[in-house]
């Protein structure tokens, strides 16, 4: 049975719904089943049926989109001790959002990978590889 990696976002511009659609590409060319939502359609229950999290969320005066936050908040009684973990984003300044759901994905018992992905403004095509590289990453930490 394929290892299952939820892809939870949160995008302002659209361009962390790029980075997003780039990382299900890798992890389900690597074999990955793959759940990918917006924050707003998604619950509790999609990280916790997941072997593997990837929140996304883009930087909001020098924090994280408060969507994105306010859920992440709400996984702290959903059981993810050990579940491998990522955060990515889009940013325009400073690119906080991400490093500050890597602490909480890390508060949580999660197996994280950091640094979090970040990339400034619209993904080009060599961040888009970033993000399918992250996927694949995923699907790899998954097989260990």
């Amino acid at each position: 049975m394929a290892k299952k990696l939820a892809i939870i976002y949160g995008t302002g511009f659209g361009n962390t719904g790029l980075m997003a659609k780039a990382i299900e590409e890798g992890a389900r060319d690597s074999g990955l089943d793959v759940l990918i939502k917006k924050v707003d359609e998604a619950t509790p229950a999609d990280v916790e049926n997941a072997d593997a999290i990837a929140i996304g969320l883009a930087t909001y005066k020098g924090a994280g989109m408060p969507s994105v936050i306010k859920y992440v908040e709400s996984l702290a009684k959903v059981p993810l001790k050990n579940k491998v973990g990522t955060a990515f984003g889009s940013y325009g300044w400073s690119g906080e959002g991400p490093i500050f759901i890597t602490k909480v994905l890390s508060s949580y018992g999660m197996s994280v990978i950091e640094p979090p992905l970040r990339i400034k403004r619209i993904p080009e095509e060599e961040g888009l590889e970033e993000c399918r590289t992250l996927g694949r990453l995923l699907a790899e930490k998954l097989k260990k």
